[in-house]
């Protein structure tokens, strides 16, 4: 297959160094580096993690507006710079598995052009922390495991159609799956279909909304996420991503619904709340996956659940948005 561009797009406000893990694994791909282009727009982080992102020969563009996601911000503004053919949303605490990462996330891209994108999955390293492994399982947010791409496959509730080297799945598109990050691989050209790269899953929801609804998971293809290093770490991340949804992100959504039947979500919230119908699903999946990091899974329910809970009712746009559904 001949070598097209792949442009790695990385927003980073960065104080340590963990971003090398990411450029060096990008780096050691069996693919040709000429044909890999790095980008990274930057929202303030020190000096010297920008020094070392030059030396792995990253373009840095200055983000002046900061955040990593939203119109203008720094992933939109990252594609809009970028050359290649296919984009990789990557944030800076990921790392690609495995020397053919690559090539094994654009391969389906390339046999099959009804594919608007390839998703990794998580990959779950047996000596990490208990948080991290049962992050890696069903993604960063547990509260949102009931549309998460990751939470449906750790659980079993995806179908999938065996293509050889990769699955294809459907997106449903009145209730598309979160996803977006981590490692996402899309064409570029979408962004000129479907518009700005808004947030993760409002730009998955504008992709549904123009009726492209295949995507790949390639069976080779996994990113470690370095996402927390324990409980208090993922407590306090949790809290201020709540906090910055339901004053900021929530109203950037046009077309990602997160309530479609107010039954079925409010009977999934009381679920998270009571804890203990919880504990069946806790166990089943630690004697499936033989790791006990399952056994997390009611109480992150619950607190992930509360947390969304109590900024929820902080915002006047999210309870109108809630109150309107039938």
């Amino acid at each position: 297959m001949e070598k097209i561009i792949v442009s790695f797009i990385t927003p980073t406000k960065e104080r340590d160094f963990r971003i090398i893990g990411l450029l060096e694994s990008i780096k050691k791909q069996n693919y040709s580096q000429e044909k890999v282009e790095i980008i990274i727009v930057d929202g303030g982080s020190i000096p010297e993690v920008l020094e070392v992102c030059e030396k792995y020969g990253a373009k840095i563009y200055f983000n002046e507006k900061i955040r990593a996601e939203g119109a203008g911000m720094g992933k939109d503004q990252g594609i809009w710079k970028a050359n290649g053919k296919y984009i990789v949303i990557a944030e800076s605490d990921i790392e690609l598995v495995g020397e053919n990462w690559i090539n094994n996330m654009i391969e389906p891209l390339e046999k099959d052009e009804s594919l608007f994108a390839s998703v990794p999955r998580l990959y779950v390293y047996e000596k990490d922390n208990v948080v991290n492994r049962y992050l890696s399982y069903i993604g960063v947010d547990p509260f949102a495991i009931f549309r998460s791409i990751e939470g449906q496959l750790a659980l079993g509730l995806v179908e999938k159609k065996d293509m050889g080297n990769y699955y294809k799945i459907m997106l449903n598109k009145e209730e598309p799956f979160c996803m977006g990050s981590n490692g996402f691989c899309f064409r570029r050209d979408l962004i000129k279909q479907v518009g700005d790269y808004v947030q993760d899953v409002e730009f998955i929801a504008r992709i549904a909304k123009a009726n492209l609804l295949s995507f790949a998971i390639p069976k080779y293809a996994f990113v470690f996420h370095k996402n927390v290093k324990n409980f208090v770490e993922f407590f306090h991340k949790r809290i201020k991503w709540a906090k910055m949804y339901s004053k900021i992100y929530v109203y950037e959504k046009k077309y990602f619904v997160w309530i479609n039947k107010k039954s079925t979500f409010l009977l999934f919230v009381c679920k998270n709340l009571l804890f203990f119908p919880n504990i069946y699903v806790a166990i089943r999946m630690t004697l499936r996956y033989k790791d006990l990091c399952w056994l997390l899974h009611p109480l992150m329910l619950f607190l992930t659940t509360f947390i969304n809970i109590i900024f929820g009712l902080q915002s006047k746009h999210m309870l109108n948005e809630f109150f309107k559904r039938k």
